[in-house]
C-alpha cells in the first residue's frame, strides 16, 4: 500500500491518511471499540505505544508520564527526543527539573522538552508527580496548551450537562473542546472524571485531525459504538461511577453486581423516558469483601434541588432531586411503582450498617 501513499502526495491530495494505509493493530483494541479509529491513528503517527504484550490497555487511566509523553511525541521528532538529556548527563544531573524525575527515567526527555516548552508544570514543592492520574480538566489543558490554545481561546456557556461555572480555571478549555467537539456535546462532564488512556488519545486524535485539515471542528464520520453507563452525584463524591445490572426479582445476583458494581440498576434505562432504579451499599458489614459496600453511606445528604447525572450509551441525563424518603423493607415494592413515570430513584439500606428502611432520593430529568 505505500504506492497509495506516494500517489497521494503526489497528487496534492491532502488528507489525514495515518490509521488508514499502515493500521497499526493492538489485540484488546477491536475495529468496533468506539476509540479504535482514534488509536490506531496516533500509534500509526508514532505518538503512542502500546506495551510490550501487545496491549493497549484503552480503559487504564492515564497519568502524568504517560500524557506528557504522548504530547512531545506529537510535536518532536525522535531524534529530538533521544538527544533532550544531553546536557543533563554532561552536567552529571541526577534529575531532570522536579526531585522526582530522575534522568534513568523513561519518561526524562519528554519532561525536559515539555518542561522547556511550557507544556507542563510540577507542584509548588517542585515534584512532578508522574504517576498521579489525569483527570479531564488537567487533560484538557495540557493538550490545549501544548498545541499553542490558551484559555481565552472561546466564550463559556452554561450547561445542563456540564459541571463548570463561568468563572471555574477550567471553563474556557471545556468551552474550546466542545466548540471543536474534541469532546461530545451530548455527554455528561465532570472536570474530576479520570481520563483513559483511550479518552486522552481521542481528544489529541481530534485536535490533531483539525488543525492538520483546516477544519471548523471535528466531525464524526462514523457512529461511537458504547454501552457505557456511568454516574454522577457531587455531593457525594460519586464522579462517574460505573452501574451494573440486577434482577428485582433475584437478590443473589443483584448483590453480586454490587461486588463488581458501585451501583446495580433495575427496571428501564435513561433512553426510555420511563423509571430507571439505582441501588448502591450503605453499609460497613466485616462480612462484606466488596469493596464499593459504602458508596451511599451519606445519601441523607442529598436535598431537593441537587442533580445527579448519567451517561448510558454516549448521551448524558440530568436529574433535579425533588424528593427524599424513607421506606420501611418490607415495602420496598414501593419503589418500583408507577414504572411509566420518567423519574430517576436511587436508593439504600436505611441506617448505615442496618436493612430496617431504605432511604431513596427521587429525581426529575432536567429538560
Amino acid at each position: 500500500m505505500r504506492w497509495l501513499y506516494r500517489l497521494l502526495l503526489a497528487t496534492g491530495i491532502t488528507m489525514l491518511i495515518f490509521g488508514v494505509v499502515f493500521a497499526k493493530e493492538f489485540s484488546d483494541v477491536p475495529a468496533t471499540y468506539k476509540h479504535y479509529d482514534a488509536i490506531t491513528a496516533v500509534a500509526d503517527a508514532h505518538i503512542v505505544e502500546g506495551y510490550t504484550d501487545g496491549l493497549f490497555a484503552p480503559e487504564q487511566t492515564i497519568n502524568r508520564a504517560e500524557a506528557i509523553k504522548i504530547l512531545v511525541s506529537a510535536h518532536f521528532d525522535k531524534a529530538e527526543i533521544r538527544n533532550a538529556l544531553t546536557w543533563h548527563w554532561e552536567k552529571r544531573h541526577r534529575y531532570v527539573w522536579f526531585f522526582d524525575v530522575k534522568i534513568s527515567e523513561w519518561y526524562a526527555p519528554y519532561v525536559e522538552i515539555g518542561h522547556n516548552e511550557g507544556i507542563l508544570q510540577g507542584d509548588p514543592d517542585n515534584h512532578f508527580r508522574p504517576a498521579d492520574t489525569v483527570n479531564l480538566a488537567e487533560g484538557l489543558k495540557m493538550v490545549l496548551e501544548a498545541y499553542g490554545i490558551g484559555a481565552d481561546a472561546a466564550m463559556f456557556q452554561p450547561s445542563a450537562l456540564l459541571y463548570a461555572k463561568t468563572d471555574d480555571w477550567f471553563a474556557p478549555y471545556f468551552a474550546y473542546a466542545l466548540d471543536k467537539q474534541l469532546i461530545s456535546r451530548q455527554k455528561f462532564y465532570h472536570p474530576a472524571q479520570l481520563m483513559t488512556r483511550a479518552e486522552f488519545s481521542e481528544i489529541v486524535y481530534r485536535l490533531k485531525t483539525i488543525q492538520e485539515q483546516g477544519l471548523a471542528e471535528y466531525a464524526e464520520t462514523t457512529p461511537i459504538l458504547s454501552d457505557e453507563y456511568r454516574i454522577t452525584i457531587p455531593i457525594l463524591d460519586i464522579i462517574d461511577a460505573p452501574i451494573g445490572f440486577g434482577d428485582p426479582f433475584d437478590e443473589v445476583k443483584s448483590l453480586e453486581i454490587l461486588r463488581r458494581f458501585p451501583l446495580g440498576h433495575y427496571l428501564s434505562t435513561p433512553d426510555k423516558r420511563a423509571k430507571t432504579v439505582l441501588f448502591g451499599h450503605s453499609s460497613g458489614y466485616s462480612w462484606d469483601a466488596s469493596p464499593y459496600k459504602q458508596v451511599l453511606r451519606k445519601i441523607n445528604k442529598l436535598q431537593s434541588g441537587d442533580t445527579l447525572y448519567i451517561n448510558y450509551k454516549e448521551k448524558g441525563y440530568a436529574y433535579q432531586i425533588y424528593k427524599t424518603e424513607l421506606i420501611p423493607a418490607k415495602q420496598d415494592d414501593l419503589l418500583m411503582a408507577d414504572q411509566n413515570n420518567n423519574e430517576l430513584v436511587v436508593f439504600t439500606c436505611w441506617p448505615p450498617d442496618r436493612i430496617d428502611y431504605r432511604y431513596a432520593v427521587f429525581g426529575k430529568p432536567i429538560s
